[in-house]
């Protein structure tokens, strides 16, 4: 995972503090290509299902 991508990471976690619905949550992060449109994790993400 790259600074950039952990960057987004962050940013992600500080978003889904807030009152976020688990649709805007899923939104956000298909937006930011760490979901595809199933709910997955993308490839560079794939180590983050071990977790």
């Amino acid at each position: 995972m790259s600074e950039k991508d952990l960057k987004i990471l962050i940013a992600l976690a500080k978003e889904l503090e807030k009152d976020l619905t688990k649709e805007e949550a899923l939104k956000s992060l298909i937006a930011a290509g760490i979901l595809d449109e199933g709910g997955n994790y993308t490839s560079p993400y794939k180590e983050l299902e071990k977790a």
